[in-house]
C-alpha cells in the first residue's frame, strides 16, 4: 500500500495475522458474528480458560466460608446513624467556636454558644 506523510512517499505491508473463528458471539442484522482470535493464542475457555475447574474445585471451601460470612453483615440502625451525624456536628461547632476564639471575634462566637446549646451539645 502506497501512502504519502508531507510529501515522503511510503510503501507499507499490512501484517497478516492468521485468524480463527471462535464461538458465536451475537447476531447483527440477522447474521451470526464469531469472535475472532489470533491463531497462536488458544481460543479461550469461558471463565477463565482451562484451570478454571481447577481453581474452583480448590478454592469451593474459602467460596463458601467467604458467602457465609458475607451473610452476617451489619447495618447500623437509624438511630446510631443519627448519634453519629450529632456528634460530628457537635465536633465541628467545637472547633468553630476555637477558631473564633483565636481571632477574638465575640459576635461569632456568641452566635456558636446559641447553635450549640439549641443543638445540645
Amino acid at each position: 500500500m502506497k501512502l504519502t506523510y508531507r510529501g515522503a512517499n511510503y510503501e507499507y505491508d499490512i501484517p497478516t495475522v492468521d485468524m480463527v473463528e471462535g464461538e458465536v458471539a451475537g447476531k447483527y442484522r440477522g447474521q451470526n458474528w464469531n469472535y475472532r482470535y489470533p491463531r497462536h493464542i488458544p481460543n479461550p475457555k469461558k471463565y477463565g480458560g482451562t484451570n478454571h475447574t481447577k481453581k474452583r474445585d480448590a478454592h469451593a471451601g474459602d467460596v463458601a466460608a467467604a458467602r457465609a460470612s458475607a451473610a452476617v453483615e451489619y447495618y447500623p440502625t437509624v438511630v446510631e446513624v443519627a448519634q453519629v451525624h450529632q456528634a460530628n456536628i457537635c465536633n465541628i461547632l467545637d472547633r468553630r467556636k476555637q477558631a473564633a476564639q483565636a481571632k477574638g471575634d465575640e459576635t461569632l462566637l456568641r452566635l456558636l454558644e446559641i447553635e450549640s446549646r439549641q443543638m445540645v451539645c
